[in-house]
């Protein structure tokens, strides 16, 4: 199966590694999610990987994110949130982070 990054996040993603903490939270399955991020090349740059499988309410509710700012050791409000769909903007809204929309780079 073809995977393709979204290049401005994924550039995004390489400047700062090593450099500020990073999480993906995802609702999709921890294995499915270790694979695209291994496709992609950047497999090695989160300090949190929250899924489906970590059993935390789905977005829209902001648990998968405020999950990941508590692994991070991040306030919410500090954290910036990159999402391609609107229950993950939604999620980042009621968890105080501030959220890019990606889909016009998909």
């Amino acid at each position: 199966q073809y995977v393709k990054a979204i290049e401005p996040v994924a550039a995004i993603a390489r400047d700062y590694k090593r450099k500020v903490p990073m999480a993906v939270a995802s609702g999709g399955t921890r294995v499915n999610v270790l694979r695209t991020l291994k496709a992609i090349g950047l497999s090695d740059f989160f300090h949190a990987v929250i899924t489906a499988d970590d059993h935390l309410k789905p977005k829209p509710n902001p648990d998968m994110f405020l999950e990941s700012a508590r692994i991070m050791g991040i306030k919410p409000e500090l954290c910036q949130v990159f999402e391609d769909g609107d229950l993950g903007l939604e999620a980042a809204r009621e968890a105080g982070m501030p959220a890019i929309d990606v889909r016009p780079y998909l």
